[in-house]
């Protein structure tokens, strides 16, 4: 009998276990946010393929362009390796593992990108949304889930409290967002010793 790699065998595992309903994430602030990320970008996805790992485990290559770096080293492209996906008619399916489309864009917290089972930083909490408003004529940002952000307001993400299809507050522009990211860059919160 050939041997199982660890990966390969967890794969097998997920595989055959009941179905999850959510992953257990500790919660993270804005400055948690900024301060635990390796990268923060701002980007496009330009690209999604699917490919298997060194141990035959299933990944998600998620490609961003047009990027605007705030932190960290990147080049012209950074591409987030998200564990599951399609591979060898092997399917795994991670519940509040966020999900991309081609088009679509966002700002970003990466850490731990070819080493965690998601490379975001908090996992669905590490990105934010970013569309286009048509009204103010202005790119603005929202959580993962697509809520409105309004503000940052010293460690929080204020979101607009959603009441059927209106939120009645606008979103906080891209601008604004970015400009709370360097704040917090150039001057980090101290946090208290408990």
């Amino acid at each position: 009998m050939k041997a199982i790699s660890a990966a390969a065998l967890a794969v097998l595992l997920l595989g055959a276990a009941p179905a999850a309903h959510a992953m257990v994430v500790v919660q993270r602030d804005f400055a948690d946010l900024v301060a635990r990320a390796e990268q923060i970008v701002a980007g496009t996805v330009t690209d999604i393929k699917q490919e298997a790992d060194a141990s035959g485990a299933p990944m998600t290559l998620v490609t961003f362009s047009d990027l605007t770096v705030l932190k960290g080293d990147v080049g012209a492209t950074l591409t987030l390796r998200l564990y599951g996906g399609e591979s060898g008619g092997v399917v795994v399916h991670i519940p509040d593992m966020p999900t991309f489309t081609v088009g679509d864009r966002a700002v970003l917290f990466v850490a731990g990108n070819g080493r965690d089972v998601c490379p975001l930083v908090g996992v669905w909490q590490g990105r934010f949304n970013v569309r286009f408003d048509p009204q103010r004529q202005t790119d603005v940002v929202e959580t993962n889930d697509r809520t409105p952000v309004v503000a940052v307001a010293g460690r929080q993400i204020v979101r607009a409290r959603v009441t059927g299809e209106s939120t009645g507050t606008a979103a906080m522009p891209l601008g604004d967002f970015l400009d709370s990211i360097s704040g917090e860059l150039s001057h980090p919160t101290v946090v208290p010793p408990r």
